[in-house]
């Protein structure tokens, strides 16, 4: 037994062996480097397309704060002297922060006085402390941002120059008030648009304290130029419910022998109206010339600048993914 074992025969690796056994070894090893070369690969490619598409994915919101009002006034002459051509009802809530930008159509000077302590327009000893004063426009003035501290009710806001033809309701909400009403907002206060084209603004009519009824909508500009367009005019509310209206505002020219619409700044006045409640809002428009890019595109186009960073990215992903699979 014991010289049996002995002599029996030892299996042997010969040079054959060796070498299959390396290469196997070398092989699972290349094989790693390159799985990890691919899935790096990969990964980048993988980022650099998620950059690119960001932008249209989750477009960017300008923040809003719901209790930040900006109203526009801009005072209009014809027969008589008017504020927006229409002296609009101005209704805001206790609470609100607002800003009044005041400015003239012409160059015919107004100042505006909200009076608030009711004694008159004659009191301009008030502005500034009880009463809310603009400066003399042209050029364009603005009141506030201020804060609504006054009691709710109805207040008389004027022109101190033209008090006859130019004075309008300025309207104090309740926080809590129960009478039935609706508010209206723009989905922005200033739109831009060159000679020759148009722009837009969604306007949201809410129903307030169970408020229900049909309100229509008129707009007008101010000074006359532009051409605003409601769709739909007249919008039916449900209790508790909101609908919207799209303002469109053309500065293309009426007809084959008109002059394109004069460049400046404009006032575009809609007024909402149901029965005795009416509620008005007002968006700033800026015509400029089709020969100059808006003043919104005057800096870096930071865009196409990330944009090239993003493809030069996916570049050398698939590159290096490209070299790796052929190694």
């Amino acid at each position: 037994m014991i010289s049996s074992q002995v002599g029996a025969r030892r299996p042997s690796f010969g040079s054959k062996h060796i070498t299959y056994y390396r290469n196997s070894i070398i092989g699972m090893v290349t094989t790693s480097r390159m799985n990890l070369a691919e899935t790096m690969a990969c990964a980048i490619l993988l980022i650099g397309l998620t950059l690119s598409f960001a932008p249209s994915m989750f477009p960017s919101i300008t923040p809003v704060q719901a209790t930040s009002r900006t109203i526009s006034l801009v005072g209009t002459s014809g027969a008589y002297y008017y504020w927006n051509n229409s002296n609009p009802t101005i209704t805001v809530t206790q609470g609100d922060t607002v800003t009044i930008d005041v400015s003239s159509s012409n160059s015919v000077q107004h100042r505006l006085l909200i009076d608030l302590d009711k004694d008159g327009y004659t009191d301009a000893a008030d502005c500034g402390t009880l009463d809310l004063c603009s400066g003399m426009v042209p050029p364009s003035a603005s009141v506030g941002p201020f804060s609504v501290n006054s009691s709710p009710g109805t207040y008389t806001y004027y022109c101190t120059f033209h008090p006859t033809s130019m004075f309008g309701s300025f309207v104090i909400q309740s926080q809590t008030s129960s009478t039935p009403d609706f508010t209206i907002t723009p989905s922005t206060t200033s739109l831009t648009a060159m000679q020759g084209s148009s722009a837009t603004a969604t306007l949201t009519l809410s129903s307030m304290n169970g408020f229900s009824g049909s309100v229509n909508l008129v707009a007008a500009v101010s000074p006359s130029g532009p051409q605003p367009s409601l769709n739909p005019t007249s919008i039916s509310l449900s209790p508790g419910g909101s609908a919207s209206s799209t303002l469109t505002v053309s500065t293309s020219s009426s007809g084959y022998y008109s002059t394109p619409v004069a460049q400046g700044n404009y006032a575009v006045n809609v007024t909402a109206s149901s029965g005795s409640l009416s509620h008005s809002t007002t968006v700033s428009l800026t015509v400029g010339s089709t020969s100059s890019p808006p003043a919104s595109n005057s800096n870096l186009p930071v865009l196409p600048i990330i944009g090239g960073i993003i493809g030069a990215i996916v570049v050398v992903g698939v590159a290096v993914f490209l070299i790796k699979r052929k190694k």
